[in-house]
């Protein structure tokens, strides 16, 4: 077995040969076969982190047992103590946390990067736990042999083999009653496994086998990936009549990238949230994601988040300047002159404020009558979720200019008036 994992590492640079290895050892029959297939295979330096997740007083001694296997192996050894407690999302939040430190130790160090213990098995049930939350394509790649800076050695190995090495190999692995507790999803899908590999013996490894398939067609299917990309781009979302003329597939493929490179992932990328996205891309106005919401703007399908709150109210002094979330407003005195894009006179005021649109905000128009600021920046192009950022310019209480965009028909200072002169600046 470890003659298999030592051509695993090789062909699949996990780790590549010289680098500096620091493996998550818990005790288990997992992280031992890892250590040890990493002491007599990879030809760099290997390091040991333990760590005791304070959720059970027998976890010090398991820390203490892995201290003296990395003794016996001549590797440096760090232990680390947590303090998590009981809860909700415990398994997220253990894994959160000891993924952290190990990356903290890493970074003090000087190690490149981090082996974990993952197997075939557990390749099968991140599959696995994935379709039948309804994910598309890139949610069965399953877990990669190397990922930024984790490796995963044992992925050609299943748990039944390293538990059958460590008891060969007269070691005694610990065994954490979480990995036995029905409550966890993952322990319902290992179950669901062993049925499964009941009906078929090699269920688990035709599953993790697939997921490797799966992985290295990837790399082939990249290329029509970021051909396709590039046609459908439009700034930070996806042009809707370019994304109309693609294949069913590569839509579906797009948009899940789309959902990625915005940090989103998860439910996010499942069957369903990429059948309602592109319901939005057919007319529907927006659809919520986990983590997210995707809307249409000017032509082009994008993932936006909550709209920011309105920068704080400033007031303006003449002369002067003020910064209202990304735009500066001058005022200085002047005299009237007919209004430009950027720049409008009005008429002396004794107070000028800067601030946000509001409910009931209206601007004169030329030829009588209101208009809502609001209905204004719509018409204007401006996306409802950046609208709370346009500067008002407020004078004596009343909204003489929407900065850049409208001003109040009746607040502007006549020709050679003495006025105040309010202008956009660059940023």
């Amino acid at each position: 077995m470890l003659e298999r994992i030592a051509d695993y590492m090789r062909t699949r640079r996990a780790p590549a040969p010289g680098e500096r290895v620091l493996a998550m050892v818990s005790g288990g029959a997992d992280s031992l076969c890892l250590l040890y297939a990493l002491v007599a295979n990879h030809p760099g330096p290997v390091g040991v982190v333990s760590i005791d997740h304070g959720l059970r007083p027998q976890a010090r001694a398991e820390v203490d047992g892995v201290r003296a296997v990395a003794a016996g192996l001549g590797c440096p050894f760090t232990p680390v103590a947590l303090a998590l407690e009981h809860g909700p999302g415990l398994q997220d939040r253990a894994r959160t946390a000891r993924y952290a430190a190990a990356r903290a130790i890493a970074r003090r160090d000087g190690w490149d990067v981090i082996a974990v213990g993952h197997t075939a098995s557990d390749q099968a049930e991140t599959v696995i736990m994935r379709m039948a939350r309804g994910t598309g394509r890139t949610g069965a790649l399953g877990m990669a042999a190397r990922s930024g800076d984790l490796v995963r050695p044992l992925l050609c190995v299943d748990a039944q083999e390293t538990a059958a090495w460590c008891a060969g190999a007269g070691l005694a692995p610990v065994a954490d009653p979480s990995n036995r507790d029905p409550a966890y999803t993952r322990v319902r899908t290992r179950e669901l496994m062993g049925t499964l590999a009941g009906l078929h013996p090699g269920a688990v490894r035709h599953v993790a086998e697939l997921a490797d398939r799966l992985r290295d067609e990837d790399a082939i299917l990249a290329a029509a990936t970021d051909a396709a990309w590039a046609r459908c781009r439009d700034r930070d979302g996806l042009d809707i009549d370019a994304l109309a003329a693609e294949p069913d597939a590569m839509r579906r493929i797009l948009v899940r990238r789309l959902l990625t490179d915005h940090g989103l992932g998860g439910d996010a990328l499942g069957a369903e949230a990429i059948r309602r996205v592109l319901a939005v891309a057919g007319g529907l106005a927006g659809t919520q994601v986990p983590g997210g919401t995707v809307v249409r703007e000017g032509g082009a399908l994008v993932v936006v988040g909550a709209p920011a709150p309105a920068p704080e109210p400033v007031t303006l002094a003449v002369p002067g300047t003020v910064r209202f979330g990304a735009s500066v407003i001058r005022g200085r005195a002047g005299y009237g002159a007919p209004p430009e894009a950027g720049r409008v006179t009005i008429p002396p005021a004794v107070r000028i404020e800067v601030r946000g649109p509001r409910d009931g905000d209206r601007i004169a128009l030329p030829g009588g009558g209101h208009a809502r600021v609001g209905r204004i920046l719509q018409a204007d192009g401006v996306p409802a979720r950046l609208r709370t950022q346009v500067p008002i310019v407020v004078a004596d209480e009343i909204p003489v200019w929407v900065a850049g965009h409208r001003v109040s028909a009746g607040a502007l200072a006549g020709p050679g008036q003495s006025a105040v002169v309010l202008e956009v600046l660059p940023a």
